[in-house]
């Protein structure tokens, strides 16, 4: 069909040989893969199994076995295919679709959808209603309307019709449909003139511009973020030159980015149009400059070397007082004030741009902080108000995620002992994230001593020189030969029992054993699986509690 996925096939082949519950975290070690794949792919096999087969499930720690039913529908599907087939689930052929009919410089027809996905006339058509539902319930305002000498088309105000495709551009490039990515750039072809807007010369040339930022306009934007940019710009413009906007139209959204024209972005924006013209001849009109210019803006920076400007007084202002509540009305006590405000001040200058344009950022550590850092997240949910008033904006639950997550790295703990072993931390999720997860390192091991925060592309360059215990990383495959502890951003019970016996002793404590053996007591007891998991969970989380407090009454002793 589009392509090759033997890793998909490989997990489907296994499933059907097991006999007993197997836990993903040893199917990803059998088969090579993350515990995260393995999960993107079973939800993949559930997209294309019949409506009528019960979706397998993998229960925490349990494992997953397929029943009967679901053995004969995976054989099934597996003798449909062949080596060079791939299946997309319904969500993959929707924003692949919506990909195609915001990007095509082409009339849309059926046809060329039934082409691009591989499927039926009456899927295509299925998919097409889904998307009508689908931007429904989306907050940007436009449809999807069908004339025919137009084919298929989005109607909405232009820049509605840019937030949607940012939106879906995120999608396209979630850590966990990365195969989505692939399948995209495998297609585009069809529907795209390569060889002018995705050249390797262009490429390298948008590469190498967005590296040098930082001298070009003292600010560096987030390794995150300058790997979003360099890849889906050229996807901006063809979104933009699909609109087929009016003179008037055009003016409108000029006018619109009165704001932009007044930052140093758009001088940098403007810079790049122009070195695009005289080196390729490739040329860029004045909203292309602004849409460039907003995605500058509206990303995250790591360091911004104009923070001291007058224009940002009152905005270190507000951001002053909302500390100072923090402090005096919640309790809160910060190690570096001042590096802090710089953060927020950072943070906010971006986070201004993308609320005043309606570009939404998703912060995909929300729920792990909700539930660890519950105290933290709430005492700044109650005190953001005080720039919501001040900035007239409003901010959503994945906003006061990013501002806790930077209040957290200079949140004020106790002092501790000396530090013994040597660690250094690996994250690739931002310079706020990266504080955050050094934050609490420093609280569940104050005997040792984190000697860097690195993301891995900085660790790979120097892995030969660092000598330390072990480390700490976020990702789950790390090219080292010291021992590594991974976990999550915001530690979990488990990460943090694991990361305080790892500070004492180097060693790999695994709780599946004793998860295991609580499942099988339980279960003589009860009989409903949901029963037994639900129960299980709940005397876990008590045991944790527990073994948290002896072991940092340990810490402290």
């Amino acid at each position: 069909m589009l392509l090759l996925d033997k890793r998909s096939y490989e997990l489907v082949r296994y499933l059907l040989k097991l006999e007993e519950p197997e836990t993903v975290m040893s199917i990803s070690r059998t088969l090579g893969q993350s515990r995260r794949k393995i999960y993107y792919h079973l939800e993949k096999v559930n997209e294309a199994l019949p409506a009528d087969i019960p979706p397998i499930i993998s229960y925490p720690r349990i494992g997953v076995v397929l029943n009967e039913a679901q053995k004969t529908a995976c054989r099934e599907l597996l003798s449909e295919l062949d080596d060079y087939s791939y299946v997309m689930s319904r969500k993959e052929r929707m924003r692949l679709i919506m990909a195609y009919i915001a990007l095509s410089q082409e009339r849309v027809t059926i046809e060329k959808m039934m082409h691009l996905t591989d499927v039926s006339r009456n899927t295509v058509l299925n998919d097409l209603n889904d998307i009508r539902q689908y931007l429904e319930h989306e907050p940007v305002q436009i449809v999807l309307k069908v004339m025919r000498n137009k084919g298929y088309y989005f109607s909405g105000h232009p820049l509605d019709k840019f937030r949607f495709f940012y939106g879906l551009a995120q999608q396209f490039l979630d850590i966990n449909n990365q195969q989505l990515w692939g399948i995209l750039n495998l297609k585009k072809d069809r529907f795209i003139v390569l060889e002018r807007y995705f050249s390797t010369e262009i490429l390298d040339y948008f590469n190498l511009f967005f590296i040098n930022l930082q001298t070009n306009i003292g600010k560096k934007i987030s390794q995150q973020d300058r790997q979003f940019i360099i890849k889906t710009l050229p996807y901006f413009l063809l979104n933009y030159r699909n609109m087929e906007l009016t003179a008037v139209e055009k003016d409108r959204v000029f006018d619109d980015f009165s704001l932009i024209r007044q930052r140093i972005e758009y001088r940098v924006a403007k810079k790049l149009a122009n070195q695009l013209t005289s080196t390729f001849e490739f040329t860029l009109d004045e909203i292309e400059v602004g849409i460039i210019a907003l995605l500058l803006l509206s990303f995250r920076k790591d360091k911004d070397a104009h923070l001291e400007s007058q224009d940002y007084d009152g905005m270190r202002r507000t951001l002053n007082i909302f500390l100072d509540t923090l402090s005096e009305e919640k309790g809160l006590c910060f190690n570096r004030r001042q590096e802090l405000l710089r953060q927020l001040l950072t943070h906010s200058k971006a986070l201004i741009y993308r609320k005043t344009y309606g570009i939404t950022t998703k912060n995909i550590l929300l729920p792990q902080l909700k539930d660890r850092y519950a105290m933290l997240f709430e005492a700044t949910r109650a005190t953001v108000p005080i720039l919501e008033k001040a900035w007239n904006i409003h901010l959503t639950e994945d906003d006061i995620g990013f501002l806790a997550i930077h209040l957290g790295g200079e949140l004020q703990v106790p002092e501790k002992s000396c530090h013994k072993r040597t660690a250094l931390i690996i994250c690739d999720e931002g310079v706020a994230v990266q504080k955050f997860l050094l934050s609490q390192c420093r609280e569940y091991l104050p005997r040792v001593t984190i000697e860097a925060i690195f993301t891995n592309e900085q660790f790979q360059s120097v892995k030969d020189l660092v000598m330390v215990d072990f480390i700490v990383s976020t990702l789950d495959q790390v090219d080292t030969q010291l021992p590594v502890l991974t976990v999550q951003a915001v530690l979990s019970d488990s990460d943090i029992i694991r990361l305080i016996r790892f500070g004492k002793k180097v060693n790999s404590y695994d709780d599946h054993k004793f998860h295991e053996e609580l499942v099988r007591l339980i279960s003589q007891q009860l009989t409903e699986r949901q029963d037994v998991q639900r129960i299980t969970l709940q005397i876990e989380k008590l045991v944790y509690q527990e073994v948290l407090e002896e072991l940092k009454e340990i810490q402290i002793s």
